[in-house]
């Protein structure tokens, strides 16, 4: 509450823009196929060929690239939640979409 007391009503105006802008980018950047392919803000779920590549270099490179929806849901075992937040930069994104485009080949970056 505090934090968006402080942004205040155009503040929060201009995060919600921000995030909206940034999510989209960052869905389009990795190229990856959505399990929910409508309008999203902040979270979108994709289809990782590669899963275990993409986690493993991700984080070797100092990323998290989300969270393995397969532990709750194994309807997806390829699936994975990536959320974009304010401090999540548009250098995060494409050091992810390197390792989303390797994945997506089925080898590691």
């Amino acid at each position: 509450m505090v934090y968006l007391a402080w942004l205040g009503r155009r503040g929060i105006v201009e995060l919600g823009e921000l995030m909206a802008r940034r999510t989209h980018f960052a869905r389009e950047a990795l190229g990856l196929e959505a399990i929910n392919p409508g309008a999203v803000v902040r979270e979108f779920a994709v289809r990782v060929p590669d899963l275990d590549g993409l986690m493993e270099s991700a984080r070797a490179d100092g990323l998290n690239p989300g969270y393995r929806l397969g532990q709750d849901y194994p309807e997806y075992p390829d699936g994975l939640l990536v959320a974009v937040t304010e401090r999540r930069t548009r250098a995060d994104i494409d050091r992810l979409a390197r390792h989303a485009a390797s994945a997506r080949e089925g080898v590691a970056a």
